[in-house]
């Protein structure tokens, strides 16, 4: 019998693979892993609260919501050179237009510009070109593409924090030059890189056969495979358990944003007379590097260990996030600098269920056949509470203080875990018993 002839790796795959890269370490890093390093600067410069600053990342979660079947409607009609392009320019310069700013609404201005840009180049764009140009290895650069948020977030929060300075003076460049770096990084190869789909070429997905009619289109998924119709999955209740699971994972995701605030603000300070310590407030970006490296290695561990034992992954995921959110606690309480950094490494392995686990639980429980109806749905409230979280935290610490912060997020950490735990063992149960 003769094998079948698949699609080899081509220039053109390895492009649109850099491509979702590149926005990823480039645009979506500076949208959602560094905005806390000017919280606090900015803050002062305005005379407002951190909560006031923080409300534009509510307005990018809100923004994501509303645009994000519109977006998708987009990418289905035009070239998405076209769409993701003006994605590129619109988070890249978005950020970047806040080094020039004077008045609170131009940063919520900001808001909208960014959630645009990302509901496009970090939800749609990378899922929608990976399934259309890889069937093979499919799983995997996926997972290297979301990592690099984390491995972005840690590069650029070291350059961030070399750019404020000890006196946080230099927050308008942290804007210029990260939204300068992340217009680079991406606006290139959304233009150049990448064509909607590898038939534009005359290619097909890697590893489709190459004599087979629209096999890219169907990505890796078996079509074939069972699963239960969406509006019966909407009609169960570990639907239900699996959204919030998901929501308090997204609130979890959302706990670093203002992890630099609470080392500005609470670390770097001497407690007896309130001032700034030189030797510390130039490390502010640390603790989120770390963390970002945490997240960037928890993806490819939790993308691992789900494919094996999903309550393996949520153990290692859940006890992980939880040590190292109480390390954090600890260590800036203490000033013990390898604890707190070493927290933020280990709350990392928390960061992944969102973008990794909660994807993979969806299809698991309710299988493949109305995946693409139920998935959107799922992600609806999980941005909404992404929405008020953003700001929600800070209003938390600005009139509890920072250890109802952190009891908060711990507290969160074993919901996730009841969350998922309820709806995967349910779900799984009454999936099986329909095959």
């Amino acid at each position: 019998m003769n094998a079948v002839a698949t699609q080899r790796m081509t220039m053109r795959h390895w492009g649109v693979f850099a491509t979702c890269v590149f926005c990823t370490f480039g645009c979506a890093a500076v949208a959602f892993s560094v905005p806390g390093l000017c919280y606090r600067p900015v803050s002062q410069y305005l005379g407002v609260d951190v909560f006031d600053v923080s409300l534009y990342m509510t307005i990018v979660y809100l923004t994501e919501v509303v645009l994000s079947a519109p977006v998708g409607r987009l990418l289905q009609r035009f070239d998405m050179r076209i769409v993701c392009t003006a994605a590129a320019c619109s988070t890249s310069l978005g950020f970047a237009a806040m080094s020039f700013y004077t008045e609170l609404w131009q940063w919520y201005l900001s808001g909208v510009l960014i959630g645009f840009g990302e509901i496009v180049l970090l939800w749609l764009m990378v899922a929608s070109l990976l399934n259309r140009w890889f069937n093979k290895r499919l799983g995997l650069v996926i997972g290297l593409s979301y990592a690099m948020t984390g491995v972005g977030g840690a590069v650029l929060n070291l350059v961030g924090q070399f750019l404020l300075g000890a006196d946080l003076s230099g927050w308008r460049e942290v804007y210029l030059v990260l939204g300068l770096v992340a217009f680079a990084l991406s606006v290139p190869f959304t233009l150049f890189a990448i064509r909607s789909r590898p038939e534009d070429v005359g290619l097909k997905a890697y590893g489709a056969p190459v004599e087979a009619s629209g096999a890219g289109d169907e990505g890796c998924c078996g079509v074939d495979l069972p699963g239960i119709p969406a509006k019966r999955a909407f009609r169960t209740w570990y639907f239900f358990a699996l959204v919030f699971a998901g929501c308090m994972a997204n609130v979890g995701g959302i706990f670093p944003q203002h992890f630099t605030t609470f080392y500005q603000s609470f670390v770097a300070v001497d407690r007896e007379t309130l001032q700034a310590v030189g030797a510390l407030m130039v490390m502010s970006g640390t603790l989120e590097a770390f963390t970002m490296a945490g997240m960037a290695g928890g993806k490819v561990l939790i993308g691992a260990l789900e494919s094996r034992s999903i309550q393996l992954a949520l153990v290692v995921g859940c006890i992980g996030g939880f040590l190292g959110l109480a390390g954090i606690w600890v260590g800036g309480e203490t000033v013990i600098l390898p604890v707190l950094f070493g927290g933020g490494l280990l709350y990392g392995l928390i960061y992944p269920f969102v973008t990794t686990l909660l994807p993979y639980l969806t299809r698991l429980i309710f299988g493949s056949k109305a995946y693409d109806r139920i998935s959107p749905v799922v992600l609806i409230p999980v941005n909404l509470v992404g929405a008020f979280a953003a700001s929600g935290l800070a209003l938390i610490y600005q009139n509890v203080g920072w250890d109802a912060f952190f009891i908060v997020g711990l507290v969160s950490i074993a919901i996730i875990y009841l969350g998922f735990s309820v709806a995967y063992r349910a779900g799984r149960k009454v999936y099986l018993e329909k095959l």
